[in-house]
């Protein structure tokens, strides 16, 4: 047989991604928060008062990840929620005090897991290596468009 089994480079990554989100995922659950909520106070702290769709299109998610984590956090009375008054549809998410806390504390495992992951690291190292990673997805993209398109 005539094909290369070796695959080093999605060998890497799935280590890379599987490894980032097994630590975040560990820092996160000390937080009593479930994956992916963290994203959403996160977003949330970026810019509150938003939309369901406007989460669902900055996180990259489905509407229903969404609407499932918008129903766990309202229970535990970390966000708010409420119709807009321009268009009743449109439901507006935003942090209590105590989500805004939780947030706060969500970036800072982000940023520890980032601190983490490039660990005697240079500061060129660090660029170099985002190069790379930017290049290299930007690759993968170009070439899904290109199977859109056929």
């Amino acid at each position: 047989m005539d094909i290369n089994l070796d695959f080093p480079l999605g060998s890497s990554i799935i280590n890379l991604v599987l490894s980032h989100r097994n630590l975040a995922t560990k820092e996160i659950r000390k937080l009593g928060l479930y994956p992916g909520q963290d994203l959403i106070l996160v977003e949330l702290l970026r810019k509150d008062n938003r939309s369901q769709n406007e989460l669902v299109k900055a996180l990259c998610v489905d509407h229903s990840t969404i609407a499932k984590s918008v129903k766990r956090l309202l229970k535990a009375e970390i966000i708010n929620a409420h119709k807009s008054t321009e268009d009743k549809r449109v439901t507006i998410i935003s942090l209590t005090v105590k989500g805004k806390a939780l947030a706060i504390q969500a970036a800072k495992v982000w940023n520890d897991v980032e601190k983490t992951a490039f660990k005697d690291f240079s500061p060129a190292d660090i660029k170099e290596f985002m190069q790379y990673s930017q290049h290299i997805a930007k690759n993968f993209t170009d070439r899904s468009l290109e199977l859109n398109d056929r």
